[in-house]
Protein backbone atom coordinates (compact mmCIF):
# COMPACT_ATOMS: atom_id res chain seq x y z
CA UNK A 1 0.00 0.00 0.00
CA UNK A 2 1.27 3.73 -0.86
CA UNK A 3 0.29 5.34 2.41
CA UNK A 4 0.85 8.85 2.73
CA UNK A 5 -0.53 9.86 5.47
CA UNK A 6 1.96 10.74 7.83
CA UNK A 7 0.32 11.98 10.97
CA UNK A 8 -0.02 9.73 13.81
CA UNK A 9 -3.85 8.96 14.64
CA UNK A 10 -2.83 9.46 18.17
CA UNK A 11 -2.01 12.64 17.28
CA UNK A 12 -4.62 13.13 15.08
CA UNK A 13 -7.56 11.63 17.47
CA UNK A 14 -6.61 14.64 19.92
CA UNK A 15 -6.50 17.27 17.21
CA UNK A 16 -9.99 16.27 16.29
CA UNK A 17 -11.02 16.22 19.89
CA UNK A 18 -9.87 19.42 19.80
CA UNK A 19 -12.90 20.49 16.95
CA UNK A 20 -10.71 19.58 14.15
CA UNK A 21 -12.17 18.03 10.87
CA UNK A 22 -13.17 14.49 10.89
CA UNK A 23 -11.04 12.01 9.13
CA UNK A 24 -11.92 9.78 6.14
CA UNK A 25 -11.53 5.88 6.62
CA UNK A 26 -8.15 4.46 5.16
CA UNK A 27 -9.83 1.20 4.82
CA UNK A 28 -8.85 1.02 1.25
CA UNK A 29 -5.68 -0.26 0.57
CA UNK A 30 -5.44 0.99 -3.21
CA UNK A 31 -6.18 4.73 -2.70
CA UNK A 32 -3.59 7.28 -2.32
CA UNK A 33 -4.58 9.54 0.90
CA UNK A 34 -2.84 13.07 0.90
CA UNK A 35 -3.48 14.84 4.41
CA UNK A 36 -3.61 18.49 4.22
CA UNK A 37 -3.29 20.13 7.88
CA UNK A 38 -5.20 23.45 7.13
CA UNK A 39 -5.57 26.53 9.39
CA UNK A 40 -8.40 28.04 7.29
CA UNK A 41 -12.07 28.45 8.09
CA UNK A 42 -13.91 25.11 7.63
CA UNK A 43 -16.75 26.24 4.69
CA UNK A 44 -14.91 29.34 3.69
CA UNK A 45 -13.89 29.84 0.28
CA UNK A 46 -10.86 28.83 0.02
CA UNK A 47 -11.60 25.26 2.06
CA UNK A 48 -14.80 24.64 -0.45
CA UNK A 49 -12.34 25.25 -3.31
CA UNK A 50 -9.81 22.85 -2.63
CA UNK A 51 -12.67 20.41 -1.14
CA UNK A 52 -14.19 20.46 -4.33
CA UNK A 53 -11.43 20.23 -6.57
CA UNK A 54 -9.96 17.29 -4.32
CA UNK A 55 -13.42 15.57 -4.70
CA UNK A 56 -13.21 16.24 -8.98
CA UNK A 57 -9.64 15.06 -8.96
CA UNK A 58 -10.39 12.04 -7.05
CA UNK A 59 -13.69 11.07 -9.07
CA UNK A 60 -11.12 11.55 -12.46
CA UNK A 61 -9.35 8.91 -11.01
CA UNK A 62 -11.45 6.30 -9.83
CA UNK A 63 -11.45 7.25 -6.89
CA UNK A 64 -7.56 5.78 -6.07
CA UNK A 65 -6.31 9.31 -4.64
CA UNK A 66 -8.28 11.28 -1.80
CA UNK A 67 -7.26 14.26 0.04
CA UNK A 68 -8.02 13.93 4.06
CA UNK A 69 -8.34 17.64 5.11
CA UNK A 70 -8.03 18.05 9.20
CA UNK A 71 -8.27 21.77 10.17
CA UNK A 72 -7.60 24.47 13.20
CA UNK A 73 -8.93 27.63 12.22
CA UNK A 74 -7.21 29.31 15.24
CA UNK A 75 -3.89 30.62 14.24
CA UNK A 76 -1.75 30.16 17.69
CA UNK A 77 -3.30 26.55 18.09
CA UNK A 78 -3.17 25.45 14.85
CA UNK A 79 0.91 26.48 14.98
CA UNK A 80 1.54 24.95 18.21
CA UNK A 81 -0.20 21.68 16.60
CA UNK A 82 2.02 22.05 13.96
CA UNK A 83 5.37 22.20 16.08
CA UNK A 84 4.55 19.31 17.72
CA UNK A 85 3.38 16.63 14.97
CA UNK A 86 6.66 17.81 13.06
CA UNK A 87 8.74 17.66 16.43
CA UNK A 88 7.50 14.27 16.41
CA UNK A 89 8.27 13.38 13.39
CA UNK A 90 4.67 13.02 11.69
CA UNK A 91 4.55 16.05 9.40
CA UNK A 92 1.13 16.19 7.36
CA UNK A 93 1.99 15.91 3.61
CA UNK A 94 0.59 19.91 3.40
CA UNK A 95 0.74 22.51 5.58
CA UNK A 96 -0.68 26.02 5.65
CA UNK A 97 2.58 27.98 6.89
CA UNK A 98 3.58 31.88 6.47
CA UNK A 99 7.36 32.79 5.14
CA UNK A 100 8.21 33.12 9.13
CA UNK A 101 11.25 32.15 11.36
CA UNK A 102 9.80 29.34 12.21
CA UNK A 103 9.23 28.20 8.10
CA UNK A 104 12.72 29.13 7.46
CA UNK A 105 13.83 26.22 10.06
CA UNK A 106 11.80 23.48 8.43
CA UNK A 107 13.86 24.82 5.14
CA UNK A 108 16.90 24.85 6.68
CA UNK A 109 15.98 21.31 8.25
CA UNK A 110 14.88 19.99 4.29
CA UNK A 111 11.18 19.85 5.23
CA UNK A 112 9.66 21.73 2.54
CA UNK A 113 9.27 21.58 -1.22
CA UNK A 114 11.41 24.45 -2.89
CA UNK A 115 7.89 25.79 -4.67
CA UNK A 116 10.16 28.39 -7.02
CA UNK A 117 12.09 25.32 -8.50
CA UNK A 118 9.16 23.22 -8.96
CA UNK A 119 6.93 25.87 -10.67
CA UNK A 120 9.54 26.91 -13.00
CA UNK A 121 10.49 23.21 -14.05
CA UNK A 122 6.98 22.77 -14.56
CA UNK A 123 6.19 26.28 -16.36
CA UNK A 124 3.40 27.56 -13.94
CA UNK A 125 5.15 30.18 -12.31
CA UNK A 126 3.71 32.35 -14.45
CA UNK A 127 0.26 31.26 -13.98
CA UNK A 128 0.45 33.58 -10.76
CA UNK A 129 -0.18 37.19 -10.51
CA UNK A 130 3.48 38.38 -9.61
CA UNK A 131 2.74 40.20 -6.32
CA UNK A 132 0.54 36.65 -4.75
CA UNK A 133 4.37 35.06 -5.23
CA UNK A 134 5.82 37.67 -3.84
CA UNK A 135 4.20 37.71 -0.91
CA UNK A 136 5.06 34.11 -0.35
CA UNK A 137 8.73 34.89 -1.06
CA UNK A 138 11.50 35.12 2.15
CA UNK A 139 13.42 38.27 1.95
CA UNK A 140 16.08 36.01 0.12
CA UNK A 141 13.39 35.74 -2.87
CA UNK A 142 13.37 31.99 -2.15
CA UNK A 143 9.77 30.48 -1.97
CA UNK A 144 8.21 27.65 -0.21
CA UNK A 145 4.54 28.37 0.09
CA UNK A 146 2.19 28.52 -2.83
CA UNK A 147 -0.88 31.35 -2.51
CA UNK A 148 -4.88 30.26 -2.28
CA UNK A 149 -5.78 33.62 -1.81
CA UNK A 150 -5.57 37.40 -2.73
CA UNK A 151 -6.63 40.15 -0.72
CA UNK A 152 -6.47 43.78 -0.93
CA UNK A 153 -6.74 45.93 2.50
CA UNK A 154 -8.32 49.66 2.86
CA UNK A 155 -9.79 51.70 5.24
CA UNK A 156 -13.66 51.88 4.91
CA UNK A 157 -15.40 55.18 5.88
CA UNK A 158 -19.19 56.38 6.37
CA UNK A 159 -19.68 59.12 4.03
CA UNK A 160 -22.53 60.94 5.68
CA UNK A 161 -20.29 61.37 8.63
CA UNK A 162 -17.22 62.54 6.22
CA UNK A 163 -19.57 64.99 4.87
CA UNK A 164 -21.09 65.82 8.59
CA UNK A 165 -17.26 67.00 9.28
CA UNK A 166 -16.79 68.93 6.15
CA UNK A 167 -14.18 66.27 4.82
CA UNK A 168 -14.66 66.55 1.16
CA UNK A 169 -11.65 64.64 -0.10
CA UNK A 170 -10.10 61.18 1.29
CA UNK A 171 -6.17 61.77 3.26
CA UNK A 172 -3.49 62.06 0.55
CA UNK A 173 -0.73 61.21 3.57
CA UNK A 174 -0.68 60.04 6.58
CA UNK A 175 -0.54 63.48 8.45
CA UNK A 176 -3.74 64.34 6.92
CA UNK A 177 -5.39 61.21 8.01
CA UNK A 178 -5.07 62.26 11.13
CA UNK A 179 -5.67 65.57 10.77
CA UNK A 180 -9.63 64.17 9.62
CA UNK A 181 -9.51 61.89 12.61
CA UNK A 182 -9.21 65.17 14.94
CA UNK A 183 -11.65 66.77 12.98
CA UNK A 184 -14.41 63.80 13.38
CA UNK A 185 -13.11 63.46 17.26
CA UNK A 186 -14.17 66.72 17.27
CA UNK A 187 -17.49 66.78 15.68
CA UNK A 188 -18.15 64.35 18.15
CA UNK A 189 -17.66 61.04 16.52
CA UNK A 190 -15.66 58.11 17.25
CA UNK A 191 -12.99 58.32 14.06
CA UNK A 192 -12.22 54.93 14.51
CA UNK A 193 -12.99 51.38 15.61
CA UNK A 194 -10.05 48.52 15.90
CA UNK A 195 -10.15 44.84 16.81
CA UNK A 196 -7.46 44.86 19.62
CA UNK A 197 -8.39 41.27 20.71
CA UNK A 198 -6.77 39.93 17.31
CA UNK A 199 -3.60 42.38 17.29
CA UNK A 200 -2.93 42.00 13.53
CA UNK A 201 -5.03 45.23 12.32
CA UNK A 202 -3.51 47.19 15.39
CA UNK A 203 0.29 46.32 13.84
CA UNK A 204 -1.06 47.81 10.41
CA UNK A 205 -1.21 51.20 11.70
CA UNK A 206 2.54 50.61 13.87
CA UNK A 207 3.77 49.21 9.91
CA UNK A 208 2.29 52.05 8.50
CA UNK A 209 4.39 54.84 8.51
CA UNK A 210 8.03 52.70 8.16
CA UNK A 211 6.82 51.57 5.06
CA UNK A 212 5.79 54.95 3.51
CA UNK A 213 9.27 56.02 4.51
CA UNK A 214 11.46 53.15 3.55
CA UNK A 215 8.91 49.99 2.11
CA UNK A 216 9.78 47.01 3.98
CA UNK A 217 13.16 47.59 4.53
CA UNK A 218 13.23 48.98 7.49
CA UNK A 219 10.94 45.56 9.15
CA UNK A 220 13.41 43.03 7.72
CA UNK A 221 16.39 45.27 9.39
CA UNK A 222 14.40 45.14 12.37
CA UNK A 223 14.11 41.76 12.48
CA UNK A 224 17.58 40.99 11.73
CA UNK A 225 18.63 42.94 14.53
CA UNK A 226 20.44 45.69 12.14
CA UNK A 227 18.28 48.61 13.21
CA UNK A 228 16.44 49.59 16.43
CA UNK A 229 13.12 50.02 17.23
CA UNK A 230 14.13 53.71 18.30
CA UNK A 231 15.96 54.31 14.88
CA UNK A 232 14.62 57.20 12.92
CA UNK A 233 12.26 55.49 10.88
CA UNK A 234 11.12 53.51 14.16
CA UNK A 235 10.28 56.20 15.59
CA UNK A 236 8.28 57.20 13.51
CA UNK A 237 6.35 54.67 13.50
CA UNK A 238 5.76 55.11 16.87
CA UNK A 239 5.02 58.46 17.02
CA UNK A 240 1.93 58.03 13.97
CA UNK A 241 0.58 54.87 15.22
CA UNK A 242 0.61 56.67 18.95
CA UNK A 243 -1.29 59.62 17.61
CA UNK A 244 -3.76 57.64 15.62
CA UNK A 245 -4.36 55.57 18.13
CA UNK A 246 -5.99 58.12 19.97
CA UNK A 247 -8.32 58.02 17.56
CA UNK A 248 -9.49 54.22 18.30
CA UNK A 249 -12.45 53.77 19.98
CA UNK A 250 -12.64 53.58 23.67
CA UNK A 251 -11.35 49.90 25.32
CA UNK A 252 -10.12 48.84 21.72
CA UNK A 253 -7.58 46.78 22.94
CA UNK A 254 -10.61 44.72 24.32
CA UNK A 255 -12.39 44.72 21.45
CA UNK A 256 -12.83 41.45 19.12
CA UNK A 257 -13.27 41.55 15.25
CA UNK A 258 -16.93 41.55 15.51
CA UNK A 259 -17.72 43.95 17.34
CA UNK A 260 -15.20 46.35 15.77
CA UNK A 261 -16.85 45.81 11.94
CA UNK A 262 -20.11 45.98 14.05
CA UNK A 263 -19.51 49.65 15.13
CA UNK A 264 -18.23 50.80 11.39
CA UNK A 265 -21.58 49.05 10.03
CA UNK A 266 -24.03 50.35 12.37
CA UNK A 267 -22.79 54.11 12.05
CA UNK A 268 -21.05 54.18 15.27
CA UNK A 269 -17.13 54.50 14.10
CA UNK A 270 -16.23 57.00 10.31
CA UNK A 271 -13.71 54.57 9.38
CA UNK A 272 -12.57 50.75 9.90
CA UNK A 273 -9.50 49.23 8.12
CA UNK A 274 -10.01 45.45 6.84
CA UNK A 275 -9.92 43.65 3.92
CA UNK A 276 -11.66 42.27 0.65
CA UNK A 277 -12.21 39.25 2.46
CA UNK A 278 -15.20 40.92 4.18
CA UNK A 279 -17.07 42.25 0.47
CA UNK A 280 -19.89 40.56 2.05
CA UNK A 281 -20.47 42.80 4.94
CA UNK A 282 -19.77 45.50 2.83
CA UNK A 283 -21.54 45.33 -0.13
CA UNK A 284 -25.03 46.60 0.95
CA UNK A 285 -23.65 49.46 2.45
CA UNK A 286 -21.52 50.19 -0.66
CA UNK A 287 -24.09 49.60 -3.52
CA UNK A 288 -26.58 52.06 -1.03
CA UNK A 289 -23.85 54.92 -1.32
CA UNK A 290 -23.49 54.91 2.44
CA UNK A 291 -19.32 53.84 2.77
CA UNK A 292 -16.69 53.97 0.33
CA UNK A 293 -12.76 53.18 1.16
CA UNK A 294 -9.35 54.45 0.53
CA UNK A 295 -6.47 52.74 0.20
CA UNK A 296 -3.12 53.10 3.38
CA UNK A 297 -1.29 56.98 1.68
CA UNK A 298 2.02 55.71 0.79
CA UNK A 299 2.90 59.23 2.21
CA UNK A 300 3.78 60.73 5.77
CA UNK A 301 3.43 64.14 5.08
CA UNK A 302 3.51 64.81 1.18
CA UNK A 303 1.26 63.44 -1.54
CA UNK A 304 0.35 59.73 -2.42
CA UNK A 305 -0.69 58.05 -5.01
CA UNK A 306 -3.75 56.17 -3.99
CA UNK A 307 -2.29 52.74 -5.16
CA UNK A 308 -3.50 49.51 -2.72
CA UNK A 309 -0.08 48.65 -1.15
CA UNK A 310 -1.52 46.71 1.64
CA UNK A 311 -2.26 43.48 -0.39
CA UNK A 312 -1.08 40.17 0.47
CA UNK A 313 -1.86 36.78 -0.33
CA UNK A 314 -2.82 34.63 2.78
CA UNK A 315 -0.84 32.19 4.62
CA UNK A 316 0.37 29.80 2.03
CA UNK A 317 0.62 26.14 1.41
CA UNK A 318 3.59 24.14 2.18
CA UNK A 319 4.32 20.72 0.41
CA UNK A 320 6.69 17.95 2.60
CA UNK A 321 9.85 16.85 0.42
CA UNK A 322 9.45 13.92 1.91
CA UNK A 323 6.47 12.87 0.62
CA UNK A 324 5.82 15.02 -2.44
CA UNK A 325 5.56 12.62 -5.27
CA UNK A 326 4.05 12.52 -8.71
CA UNK A 327 0.51 12.07 -7.86
CA UNK A 328 0.80 15.41 -5.29
CA UNK A 329 2.98 17.01 -8.12
CA UNK A 330 -0.37 16.07 -10.50
CA UNK A 331 -2.83 16.58 -8.28
CA UNK A 332 -0.99 20.25 -7.72
CA UNK A 333 -1.06 20.79 -11.30
CA UNK A 334 -4.57 20.20 -11.53
CA UNK A 335 -5.46 22.84 -8.74
CA UNK A 336 -3.76 25.73 -10.31
CA UNK A 337 -5.24 24.99 -13.86
CA UNK A 338 -8.94 24.97 -11.99
CA UNK A 339 -8.60 26.68 -9.04
CA UNK A 340 -8.96 30.67 -9.54
CA UNK A 341 -12.11 30.40 -11.94
CA UNK A 342 -13.83 28.66 -8.84
CA UNK A 343 -12.37 30.98 -5.88
CA UNK A 344 -13.41 33.31 -7.91
CA UNK A 345 -16.96 32.68 -7.78
CA UNK A 346 -17.30 32.91 -4.49
CA UNK A 347 -16.11 36.62 -5.00
CA UNK A 348 -12.83 36.36 -3.82
CA UNK A 349 -9.71 37.87 -5.88
CA UNK A 350 -7.59 35.09 -7.09
CA UNK A 351 -3.94 34.84 -6.77
CA UNK A 352 -4.08 32.86 -10.04
CA UNK A 353 -4.22 34.40 -13.35
CA UNK A 354 -7.80 33.51 -14.89
CA UNK A 355 -10.96 34.57 -16.49
CA UNK A 356 -13.81 35.27 -14.66
CA UNK A 357 -16.80 33.03 -15.01
CA UNK A 358 -19.22 34.36 -16.94
CA UNK A 359 -22.20 32.83 -15.35
CA UNK A 360 -21.37 34.31 -12.54
CA UNK A 361 -22.42 37.96 -11.47
CA UNK A 362 -19.70 39.86 -9.69
CA UNK A 363 -20.63 43.01 -7.75
CA UNK A 364 -19.47 46.36 -8.84
CA UNK A 365 -17.18 46.76 -5.41
CA UNK A 366 -15.74 43.25 -6.86
CA UNK A 367 -15.20 44.81 -9.91
CA UNK A 368 -13.56 48.13 -8.58
CA UNK A 369 -11.13 46.40 -6.82
CA UNK A 370 -10.04 43.86 -8.97
CA UNK A 371 -9.19 46.59 -11.65
CA UNK A 372 -7.34 48.14 -9.05
CA UNK A 373 -5.26 45.26 -8.28
CA UNK A 374 -4.99 43.36 -11.26
CA UNK A 375 -1.75 45.77 -12.44
CA UNK A 376 -0.20 45.90 -9.10
CA UNK A 377 3.67 44.98 -9.61
CA UNK A 378 5.49 43.52 -6.40
CA UNK A 379 5.67 46.45 -3.59
CA UNK A 380 3.06 45.62 -1.06
CA UNK A 381 3.07 46.15 2.75
CA UNK A 382 4.33 43.37 4.07
CA UNK A 383 3.12 42.53 8.00
CA UNK A 384 5.62 42.48 10.73
CA UNK A 385 4.42 39.60 12.15
CA UNK A 386 6.05 37.57 8.96
CA UNK A 387 9.23 38.97 9.66
CA UNK A 388 9.44 38.65 13.40
CA UNK A 389 10.33 35.17 15.45
CA UNK A 390 7.23 34.23 17.83
CA UNK A 391 8.68 35.84 21.02
CA UNK A 392 8.90 38.92 19.41
CA UNK A 393 5.64 39.11 17.64
CA UNK A 394 4.49 38.28 21.19
CA UNK A 395 6.32 41.34 23.14
CA UNK A 396 5.56 43.81 20.11
CA UNK A 397 1.69 42.59 19.64
CA UNK A 398 1.39 43.01 23.52
CA UNK A 399 2.82 45.88 24.40
CA UNK A 400 1.79 47.72 21.10
CA UNK A 401 -1.34 48.17 23.16
CA UNK A 402 -0.40 50.25 26.01
CA UNK A 403 1.09 53.04 24.14
CA UNK A 404 -1.91 55.07 22.80
CA UNK A 405 -3.17 54.24 26.52
CA UNK A 406 -0.10 56.06 27.92
CA UNK A 407 0.51 52.85 29.98
CA UNK A 408 4.02 52.17 28.47
CA UNK A 409 6.36 55.01 27.19
CA UNK A 410 8.05 54.74 23.76
CA UNK A 411 11.52 54.14 25.38
CA UNK A 412 10.48 51.34 27.33
CA UNK A 413 8.45 49.81 24.43
CA UNK A 414 11.84 50.03 22.46
CA UNK A 415 13.97 48.00 25.19
CA UNK A 416 11.70 45.39 24.73
CA UNK A 417 11.61 44.84 21.42
CA UNK A 418 14.94 45.49 20.60
CA UNK A 419 15.92 43.00 23.71
CA UNK A 420 13.59 40.53 22.13
CA UNK A 421 15.37 40.77 18.72
CA UNK A 422 18.65 40.67 19.72
CA UNK A 423 17.84 37.27 21.82
CA UNK A 424 16.45 36.08 18.98
CA UNK A 425 19.38 36.58 16.53
CA UNK A 426 22.03 36.31 18.97
CA UNK A 427 21.27 32.60 20.33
Amino acid sequence: MKKKVLVSMAVLSAVCAMGAGSMVSMADEDVTKVTWFASRPVDGPIDKTIRQLAKDYSESHDGTWELEVVTEADRPSYLEKLKTLIAGGNMPDIIDIDATPYCQELVDAGYLVDMNAWLKDNNIYDSFLPISLAYQEFTDGDLYTLPMELNAEMIWYNKEIFEKCGITKTPSSLNEWLDDCEIIKNAGYTPISVDGIDRWPVLRYLAMAPYAETGNDYAIKLANGEVSMGDETGLKGLDFYTKIGQYFQEGFATTDYAAAQSMFINGESAMYYIGTWEFAAMNDLYNEGKIDYFFMPKSIDGEGDGKPYCVNSGIGMAFNSETFDEKSADFIKYVIENYGAMYASYDQLTPIKCELPKDHEYSDLYLRVTDEVSDLGTDFMKPWDCYFDANTCTVVEDNMLLLPTGDMSQEDFIELVDDSINEYVNE
